[in-house]
């Protein structure tokens, strides 16, 4: 019987493998889930997000109950935190919502125009610390236990054997400001002072740099940066503006990540057809393309197939309202088409009503069962 570290490398190795376009002894299975862990093992949201020791365990629980799970995208519970990705409150379940209600985002006019040159003269890191402490609805106690947890509970995923997937976190500035603006008064700006918007947009994405590097230096055998794209979609704006505005910034953190020699996982949000054929200046076998399924994944084949590994794409209304057999037969023929360069995982998160057996289906086509 093999030891948990055993285990360990070889899921680590095989993750590596499929980012690399190498074929693994296996097709991997990372699945993204936190709120499916906290219903799999019979606890309320409300419970996983407040108790961060809790949650870990939780879903530590859930991995090793589904069998053969590749790699973790997550330790614990960062609910209380998810506004910080996007400048805006987050209404959480047993708080603002029933105990058993998904945690979700609450956009409003929190960021004013004026706040631009506040950001322009003071720098980011001055204005944010200001902001979210003052016009957030953040939990501080519950944001520091978190924070303080997470190494430990990193260490813990892995000496249960499971890789860690993900070395770090960025945020482009369109989510900051979008989120903090809304996404209607950030789409006047854009028009009304663009130039005034670009120059706070360097400013945050030096900072998100410098950010994302000290963190990779104490990071424990990254995979890779999880970028997160939710606003920046290139259906939302003329080509002009995406290019200005969403891929400049994109191009750049990406291209740091493979200077630093970490893979940039693009976790894509809607449909980024209309941006595919971007991707392509990137070498190949440097980063990672996640669908939610809204972008055609045999699409993303087609365009970016020979240069970086696809994951995803098990849709959530497959996993709620599927059978195990449409899920398995589903999972079965991405990893038949996508090659070797795939990792297999839910459309963006697997849902807290996912239905375990449906979880259980991708696990078992991926073990090739």
């Amino acid at each position: 019987m093999k030891t948990n570290k055993e285990l360990y490398n070889e899921r680590l190795t095989r993750i590596k493998k499929a980012i690399a376009l190498e074929k693994p002894d296996k097709t991997p299975f990372a699945p993204m889930m936190d709120s499916f862990c906290a219903r799999h093992m019979g606890y309320t949201l409300a419970q996983f997000c407040f108790d961060v020791e809790l949650s870990n365990k939780i879903m530590i629980d859930s991995i090793k109950d589904l069998g053969e799970v590749d790699a973790a995208s997550g330790t614990s519970s960062f609910a209380g935190g998810m506004g910080l990705i996007f400048m805006c409150r987050v209404k959480l379940p047993g708080r603002e919502l029933p105990e058993n209600a998904l945690w979700q985002l609450d956009e409003q006019e929190l960021m004013k125009p004026e706040d631009y040159d506040t950001i322009i003269s003071k720098g980011w890191q001055a204005f944010s610390n200001e902001y979210v402490a003052t016009r957030m609805n953040v939990d501080f106690e519950l944001l520091g236990k978190t924070g303080a947890f997470a190494p430990i509970a990193d260490q813990r995923m892995r000496e249960a054997g499971y890789p860690v997937y993900g070395g770090g976190v960025v945020s482009l500035p369109v989510d900051y400001l979008s989120g903090g603006r809304t996404m209607a008064k950030f789409m006047m700006d854009i028009k009304r002072m663009p130039e005034k918007v670009t120059e706070v947009m360097d400013i945050i994405m030096k900072n998100n740099i410098e950010t994302m590097k000290a963190g990779l230096k104490a990071a424990v055998d990254p995979i890779d940066v999880f970028i997160a794209m939710a606003r920046g979609c290139p259906d939302f704006y003329s080509t002009k503006i995406w290019e200005k505005f969403v891929w400049r910034y994109l191009k750049e953190v990406t291209e740091t990540c493979i200077e630093e020699g970490i893979a940039a996982d693009f976790h894509i949000d809607a449909n980024w057809e209309r941006g595919l054929d971007y991707f392509k200046d990137f070498p190949k076998g440097t980063c990672v393309f996640e669908t939610d399924g809204m972008t055609d994944i045999y699409k993303v084949k087609e365009k970016l197939g020979d240069i970086m590994c696809i994951k995803g794409d098990v849709q959530a209304g497959k996993l709620t309202l599927g059978t195990p057999e449409e899920v398995y037969n589903y999972s079965t023929r991405l990893i038949r088409d996508m090659g070797p360069g795939f990792i297999l995982a839910g459309g963006c998160s697997i849902p807290p009503n996912a239905k375990v057996e449906n979880v259980r289906a991708m696990v078992a086509a991926a073990a090739g069962k």
